[in-house]
């Protein structure tokens, strides 16, 4: 209410400016004066390099204020290079402005209309256009093949780890699934028709696969630090977008179509923490918590695709840990989806009461063919009549 409100009370002010300015040339012609368009348009030159000037002012005051509350380096290996990519075009881009911005507003002032102004005519100039053009070209061609580059390494699958953490998670509104193998490293398999999708096995996990007995769902995302963590996405509805800000990880999530994203943390968070604490934003205190901000400072897990009303609830808590030893400590604190009641995790309806065990038969195929894809994870096998 308060945004549309100010909202509102601009468009007023300048709808009052204009009328103003309307009522002003009116009471000119009515007098007889005239309109004076030299005046004018030297007081709009005026205007236009103060308003310019006052601009990049602006921007200065604007960096060095928002500057600390920026987010902090990256706590990815891949994130060093796409900040680089960033700042190089964010160079070269920022000079291009500077130069542009300025320009437009110094030919508003420079060259405002005057009665013994003569406008010169100046159809062309070989020398000037071939700069123009060949600069802008180099400087383009530069950016997109260090883009290429960093895309390229980012998304090399055959020089990943064979080895590393695999975490499957799902979007939907409007929460997110984490699902993670248990201590055996796999995932069961998980089957989509109507039998096994339910509102209690919404990703239609096949209890029948002994591998998925140790799965569990997590409230929070837990990494390794410097061991490498492939995420295989999927939505149940909409598109939504899995957003790691920390660790400069994007990548959305499309019903039917299966991604993925790899990357390597590099920082726990309590050495996050330590580099924060150091920091003179960081250190000044938290109102909703009474804590220097630094002590109670979390990587996050958000949802940058807008999905609907409760968007910005999309989030999760993400913890990068020291080492093997201090995640397998939390996965034995997890409780497997098999054993979990339904109000703590989704399960699947045709399981016994207790949790244990399959009732009311472990049909997998609807009298259909079978059709086999890797979909994040486990086999997924779909059935189709």
């Amino acid at each position: 209410m308060l945004a549309f409100v100010a909202f509102a009370f601009i468009v007023l002010f300048f709808t009052i400016l204009v009328l103003i300015g309307k009522t002003n040339e009116l009471s000119e012609d009515v007098a007889g004066k005239g309109m004076n368009y030299d005046s004018k348009s030297k007081w709009n030159g005026y205007f236009l390099l103060a308003f310019v000037i006052l601009f990049f002012i602006s921007i200065v005051y604007q960096v060095k204020l928002l500057a600390p509350i920026m987010i902090p380096k990256s706590a990815s290996y891949h994130g060093d290079k796409t900040d680089n990519l960033f700042y190089v075009t964010l160079f070269f881009m920022t000079i291009v402005f500077i130069l542009t911005q300025f320009a437009l507003f110094y030919f508003g002032y420079r060259y405002n209309q005057g009665m013994n102004k003569k406008a010169l005519f100046y159809s062309h100039n070989n020398k000037l256009e071939v700069i123009g053009t060949v600069i802008p070209a180099i400087v383009l061609a530069v950016l997109v093949v260090m883009g290429m580059r960093v895309w390229f390494q980012i998304f090399d699958v055959e020089s990943r780890d064979k080895n590393a953490m695999v975490i499957e998670m799902t979007g939907k509104q409007f929460q997110w699934m984490a699902r993670y193998p248990g201590p055996d490293g796999k995932f069961g398999h998980r089957i989509q028709d109507t039998a096994h999708i339910t509102p209690t096995n919404e990703l239609g996990i096949d209890w029948t696969d002994a591998n998925s007995h140790d799965d569990f769902f997590a409230d929070k995302l837990v990494f390794i630090k410097d061991k490498p963590v492939l995420v295989k996405l999927g939505a149940l509805d909409v598109i939504h977008s899995f957003y790691l800000p920390h660790f400069r990880v994007k990548m959305d999530c499309v019903p039917g179509i299966p991604t993925q994203f790899y990357f390597t943390p590099k920082y726990t968070t309590e050495e996050m923490r330590d580099y924060l604490k150091d920091l003179p934003w960081w250190q000044t205190i938290n109102p909703e918590t009474g804590e220097p901000r630094w002590k109670t400072f979390k990587y996050e897990l958000a949802c940058a695709e807008i999905c609907g009303r409760s968007h910005y609830g999309m989030q999760k808590e993400v913890v990068v840990v020291k080492d093997q030893a201090a995640y397998d400590e939390w996965v034995k604190k997890q409780t497997p989806i098999y054993v979990a009641p339904a109000a703590a995790a989704p399960a699947d309806s045709t399981k016994t009461a207790d949790g244990g065990g399959i009732s009311g038969g472990g049909k997998t195929e609807d009298n259909g063919k079978k059709v086999v894809s890797e979909l994040t994870g486990g086999t997924t096998h779909r059935s189709s009549k």
